[in-house]
């Protein structure tokens, strides 16, 4: 190929490059924010996820609507574990809602919005100074009263008062009398008091627990006073396959309390 031809050759490619290098930089630029924009959206989700899980344990944090430590630990929580989201998080953070109320099974939702800032000139162009970026997460209050099963205390066991020994009585001395000299009697000692007998603990066998439904029935015909706490309660009723007593196991039926859960 002759000289002037290759010369043609690369002046035409280099023009071409030159005309094709911004496209190029506005598509790496635009996968660059949709790269921040996910991962931020996943981070997002994780820090809703601690927010639900917290409101969860702590339902009734909320109820006065006045901040308390709990409250104020909430938000603790959301913004250092999204300190590490290129995003700009809403101050302060939303509260939690309960829909349906704040007994077992009932769920703590948390939505929370962040508005993210691009770098593509032209995503801001058409979307504005950022982009909204939202995610809610829910989950069970997992600690309360169950509806319609009435609180048990458990019943103390009452401890026998002893005693006191009666203290004896000094003996009077006989008077000496002229002639032989009278010899005492001895006076017997008083007998001891029988100590109290202390009352045993009774004790009751642990069910086998099958169904959330009959789970409080099955502990109460077997003797236990106390309720059956269920983690987590799904309405309305599920299998049980984990319970923190062993089948079988001798518990003190006044006080112990027993944990069940899928």
């Amino acid at each position: 190929m002759p000289a002037r031809d290759r010369t043609r050759g690369r002046g035409q490619s280099l023009v071409e490059f030159a005309l094709i290098l911004p496209l190029l930089l506005v598509l790496l630029a635009f996968g660059l924010d949709l790269g921040r924009v996910f991962l931020g959206w996943v981070n997002l989700n994780n820090s809703v996820k601690v927010a639900a899980t917290y409101a969860a344990q702590n339902p009734n944090a909320w109820v006065s609507g006045t901040p308390n430590a709990r409250t104020i630990e909430y938000q603790r929580l959301v913004t250092a574990d999204a300190d590490v989201i290129n995003c700009d998080m809403p101050s302060p953070i939303p509260s939690p809602t309960f829909p349906s109320g704040r007994e077992i099974g009932d769920p703590a939702k948390v939505s929370v919005t962040c508005r993210f800032h691009l770098i593509t000139p032209i995503l801001s162009f058409v979307l504005g100074n950022g982009l909204d970026v939202s995610a809610s997460s829910a989950f069970p209050i997992r600690s309360g009263v169950i509806n319609g099963i009435p609180v048990q205390t458990a019943i103390p066991i009452p401890t026998a008062t002893p005693t006191a020994s009666p203290s004896p009585s000094p003996s009077p001395s006989p008077t000496p009398t002229p002639g032989p000299t009278a010899v005492p009697t001895p006076t017997p000692s008083p007998s001891p008091s029988p100590s109290p007998t202390p009352t045993p603990n009774p004790f009751c066998t642990v069910p086998n627990f099958n169904r959330t439904q009959t789970a409080q029935n099955d502990w109460s015909d077997a003797g236990f006073v106390t309720s059956v706490i269920f983690k987590p309660l799904v309405p309305p009723d599920y299998n049980i396959k984990t319970q923190s007593y062993a089948k079988g196991s001798l518990q003190l039926c006044a006080t112990a309390v027993v944990t069940v859960g899928p």
